[in-house]
C-alpha cells in the first residue's frame, strides 16, 4: 500500500492534469498514510471543499454582466462560459471543478479500499475505523453527484443511458476510464450515501469543527438532494426533515449590520462569512466562490425585482449601485456585493429549508410549505408578516412563491442553473434566456445541450477513452 501511496503525490490522475500542476492531495507535513489515523487526516483537508461548480458562475443566467463588467471577465473561459459557448477552456487551461473533484475522489478510493485493513495508529479505535470509511463513502457520492450535474444532463428515465463522466472506483493511476452513464453514476451515489448512512447515523450530527466532513445530519440532507433532483418529492421531503430535526441554526439577517452604514461593499459586521468554514449554518461544505467584487456581477433586472427593496436584508446588505472600486454605477441596476465572502454550493440550513419548502408544496402540503419559508423570511425581511395559504391563489402559486424564494436566496452559489435544468426535467415552464454580447446575440433554451458544462480539451487529451 505505501509504494501505491507514494505513486499519489508523483504520478499524475488521468483524469486531471500534469505532475507540475497537480495539487498535493496529502496535507503539508503528513507522512505517507497507512494507519487509520492517516487516513483520517486525510479527510480532514480543506482542499475538499473547493471549488464547486464553478464553471457555471458566469453561465447562471441570474448573473449578469453587461458592458463594461463583461470587459473586466479578465479569464478568457469565463467570457466563453458567459456566452455558453460550446467550447469553454483553451487547450492548455485547466477546468480546476473537474481537477479537484477527481483528486479528491482517488483519495476517497483509496480509504475505501485500504481502511479495513489498515492499523488504528494513535488514539483510533474501530468505531473510528467505520467513521472514516463512512465518511471517504459520502465524499465520493457527493463529489459524484456534483460532477453528473455539471458534466451531464438532468437525472430522468429517457437520460439513464446517456454518457458523462468517469466513474473511477479503483486506484489505479494509469487507467483510463470512459464515460459512466448518468444511471450508473447516480448507483453507485445512492449505494454510497446508503452505506454511510448506517456507518454514521450514531456519530456527530454535523462536524462543526471541519463542516467540509459529514456528519448524520449532512448525510440526510444530501439524501433530500437526490431525492428532489430525481423527482421523488415525499423521499425528498422525509430527508429534509430528519435533517433539520437534528441541526437548523440560521443566522438572523434582520440583526446583521453592513461594515460601513449603508456600504455593502464594506462587508458585513461578523466574520462567520468571510469563509464557508466558519458558517456556523453549513452542514456539508462545498464552496463556490470565494469573492465576487472583481470583476463585479449585476442582479439579473428581473431578479432584483423579486426583492422587497426596502424591507429585504438580503438586498439592502448585498446590493449596491455601484462596483467596489466606485467606478462604475450600474443605475437604474444593481451590483452584488460580496468582498472576500465565500458562497456555499454545498449544502447549509437555508439550503435545506428550501428544499424541505419546496417538498412539501410537490406532495400537497401548503402550510407545511409556507411554515418554513415563513421561518426563514423571519430572519431575512425587516417587519414580516408571516403569509398564509389564503394568501395565494392556490398550490401552483405558493409553489411559484418557494421558487422564487430559492431563487433569492441561494443567488450566487450556482444553484440557480441546476434548478432551471431539474424544472425542465419536471415539465416546467422555464424561460429562453439571451445576452447581448459585444453586437452578438446569444441565446439559451430549456434543455439545451448548452445546460451541459463541455469536457475541456485538455482533459479530452489526457484520456482518449472519454
Amino acid at each position: 500500500m505505501k509504494k501505491l501511496l507514494i505513486l499519489l503525490i508523483t504520478t499524475i490522475l488521468i483524469t486531471s492534469c500534469s505532475t507540475d500542476e497537480f495539487l498535493d492531495v496529502i496535507p503539508t507535513g503528513s507522512k505517507i498514510p497507512n494507519t487509520v489515523e492517516d487516513f483520517d487526516k486525510l479527510l480532514n483537508d480543506y482542499n475538499s471543499s473547493y471549488p464547486t461548480w464553478n464553471n457555471v458562475s458566469y453561465m447562471d443566467p441570474d448573473t449578469w454582466m453587461p458592458g463594461e463588467n463583461y470587459n473586466y471577465l479578465w479569464r478568457l473561459f469565463w467570457r466563453e462560459q458567459y456566452k455558453w459557448s460550446e467550447q469553454q477552456y483553451n487547450v492548455d487551461d485547466n477546468d480546476y471543478d473537474w481537477i479537484y473533484k477527481y483528486q479528491r475522489i482517488y483519495v476517497y478510493n483509496l480509504i475505501i479500499s485500504y481502511v479495513d485493513e489498515a492499523p488504528l495508529g494513535g488514539t483510533m479505535t474501530e468505531a473510528d475505523r467505520m467513521r472514516i470509511k463512512g465518511e471517504a463513502h459520502a465524499q465520493r457520492a457527493f463529489d459524484y453527484f456534483f460532477l453528473v450535474n455539471e458534466y451531464g444532463p438532468h437525472y430522468t428515465a429517457a437520460n439513464l443511458e446517456v454518457p458523462t463522466v468517469p466513474l473511477v472506483l479503483e486506484t489505479d493511476l494509469s487507467a483510463q476510464p470512459p464515460k459512466a452513464t448518468v444511471g450508473e453514476i447516480y448507483e453507485l451515489i445512492e449505494n454510497d450515501i446508503a452505506i454511510a448512512e448506517e456507518l454514521l447515523k450514531n456519530g456527530q450530527v454535523i462536524d462543526e469543527d471541519a463542516n467540509f466532513r459529514p456528519g448524520s445530519a449532512s448525510v440526510y440532507a444530501f439524501r433530500s438532494w437526490i431525492a428532489l433532483y430525481k423527482g421523488d418529492f415525499e423521499t425528498a421531503k422525509t430527508y429534509s426533515d430528519k435533517a433539520l430535526d437534528l441541526f437548523d441554526y440560521l443566522y438572523d439577517y434582520t440583526e446583521l449590520e453592513n461594515k460601513t452604514a449603508g456600504d455593502p461593499w464594506s462587508g458585513l459586521s461578523i466574520t462567520d462569512f468571510d469563509y464557508s468554514t466558519d458558517n456556523h449554518s453549513v452542514i456539508w461544505n462545498r464552496y463556490h466562490r470565494w469573492t465576487y467584487y472583481d470583476p463585479a456581477q449585476q442582479f439579473l433586472p428581473e431578479l432584483a425585482e423579486l426583492f422587497d427593496q426596502e424591507n429585504d436584508q438580503r438586498f439592502i446588505l448585498f446590493a449596491s449601485p455601484t462596483n467596489y472600486f466606485g467606478t462604475f454605477d450600474a443605475s437604474p441596476n444593481w451590483y452584488y456585493a460580496r468582498y472576500y465572502a465565500e458562497s456555499v454550493a454545498g449544502i447549509d440550513t437555508k439550503d435545506l429549508l428550501m428544499v424541505s419548502a419546496e417538498a412539501h408544496i410537490r406532495t400537497g402540503d401548503a402550510q407545511g410549505a409556507l411554515d418554513r419559508i415563513n421561518y426563514l423570511l423571519e430572519h431575512r425581511i425587516l417587519n414580516f408578516t408571516p403569509y398564509e395559504v389564503g394568501d395565494f391563489s392556490g398550490n401552483e402559486a405558493i409553489l411559484q412563491f418557494v421558487k422564487d424564494e430559492r431563487r433569492k436566496e441561494l443567488m450566487a452559489t450556482g444553484k440557480n442553473w441546476f434548478d432551471l435544468k431539474r424544472y425542465h426535467a419536471y415539465g416546467e415552464t422555464v424561460p429562453t434566456y439571451t445576452r447581448e454580447v459585444e453586437g452578438q446575440t446569444y441565446t439559451l433554451e430549456p434543455g439545451s445541450d448548452k445546460y451541459i458544462v463541455p469536457i475541456s480539451p485538455k482533459i479530452l487529451n489526457l484520456n482518449p477513452n472519454l
